[in-house]
């Protein structure tokens, strides 16, 4: 046994193994309670769509809701305006008072607000939205009313004092009345809450991010692997034609992957809302530009690069917006946020798996392509840069065939 020890402690390898494995604890533990420290207090930088079209009472609606809430509210004129923010994920949810709600107050029936929730979204932002939609209601309903018995109070005395009656009758009358209203407790706004983009399996909802760790893991273990690979041969082919076998299995991995997702997509019966070809060619630009990440470190830094990635892994898992919205983070790896390829991937398959605007899923392509085009010219820059020895023939031509 010691003999094993000490011959495995002979060899660099054991020890990256080591480092690895103790990086993936501090790394992960420092990355995410930086990150999500403080997300409570950032609630405010969600964003929350509000239109009236009500001239009456929905505008004290309005000045009661933008007095209240804890977001950041945007104010829009027109619904289909609001709508199309709403499906671009702009806003997380749009708070609609129609024309008829005064009206439909003054005739005694319950009038409505409506709530516009987009499903495609981390799950943290869809539950917020769910609870703040019941609690304005309830809010309004508390403002609104008491003011609704006081108008009905007001228009009744107006009646009764009109009618042939005795004055200390009518009064007693008047504030039995009065009484029996104000001791009524009864919902005058109702709400009605929109689900856009909803899918009924509970499972999509964790689609992005099971994708972005599949995805990207399996790009750091084949990097990893194929760098291994071509320490072992690169004395016997060039650096240039190394570097471009090794791009070149990059693409037909990445271009083949995504049959396999799509298989098991349907396998476990989660539904797209776009077209084969379209969740084929992002599937296979989001892997392929995972794989550029990856491979860039390891071509920099050589084993040690696998530190780099585990660090990738954890801040695209906490920015990537799967888990907890962007919006919710610091500024800082917000801004992190827009250098890695799996904010991109996260927005583009709430796309595929809820639906929404597809000129975002053009957006996330765009982005992710330019992703592949930087760090392949760093990996290109860095290859040109190292300087390989190839032994020539000669070298290879054992003393037994020389004699």
């Amino acid at each position: 046994m010691m003999k094993g020890l000490q011959a495995l402690f002979k060899i660099r390898e054991t020890y990256i193994g080591i480092v690895i494995t103790t990086a993936f604890q501090v790394i992960f533990f420092s990355v995410w309670m930086t990150a999500y420290d403080g997300v409570n207090d950032r609630t405010g930088n969600l964003k929350i769509g509000l239109i009236s079209e009500d001239t009456g009472m929905g505008q004290q609606v309005v000045n009661e809701i933008k007095g209240k809430l804890p977001f950041t509210i945007e104010n829009y004129t027109s619904l289909n305006k609001a709508e199309q923010a709403l499906n671009q994920r702009d806003v997380h949810m749009i708070i609609h008072i129609p024309s008829d709600f005064t009206s439909q107050l003054q005739a005694g029936k319950e009038a409505e607000i409506i709530y516009s929730i987009n499903q495609a979204n981390a799950s943290i932002a869809k539950n917020m939205m769910d609870g703040v939609a019941k609690q304005v209601t309830e809010k309004i309903n508390h403002k609104i009313y008491p003011i609704q018995q006081g108008k009905t109070i007001e228009a009744f005395s107006q009646k009764f004092s009109q009618l042939p009656m005795e004055q200390n009758t009518a009064q007693q009358i008047n504030e039995a009345v009065a009484t029996t209203i104000m001791s009524v407790k009864d919902q005058t706004i109702g709400s009605t809450i929109i689900k856009t983009n909803n899918v009924e399996e509970f499972a999509a909802n964790f689609v992005p991010l099971m994708v972005i760790i599949s995805s990207f893991v399996g790009a750091m273990v084949m990097i990893m692997q194929h760098q291994q690979a071509a320490q072992i041969v690169q004395d016997k082919v060039s650096k240039w034609q190394l570097f471009l076998a090794r791009q070149l299995i990059n693409i037909g991995v990445a271009f083949a992957l995504p049959l396999l997702t799509i298989g098991l997509m349907h396998l476990f019966n989660i539904s797209s809302q776009v077209n084969f070809l379209t969740v084929y060619l992002f599937q296979a630009l989001m892997f392929w530009a995972f794989l550029c990440l990856a491979q860039a470190f390891i071509i920099i830094f050589g084993n040690l690069g696998m530190i780099f990635n585990i660090c990738a892994l954890s801040i695209q898992l906490v920015t990537s917006g799967a888990l907890v919205p962007q919006a919710m983070l610091s500024d800082f790896y917000n801004k992190l946020a827009t250098l890695l390829p799996a904010t991109y991937g996260a927005d583009g398959y709430f796309t595929i798996i809820f639906g929404g605007s597809t000129d975002n899923l053009m957006s996330n392509c765009s982005s992710l392509g330019i992703i592949i085009a930087v760090t392949l010219a760093i990996s290109a820059t860095v290859t040109a840069l190292r300087k390989t020895k190839v032994k020539s023939e000669s070298e290879h031509i054992s003393p037994a065939t020389v004699q």
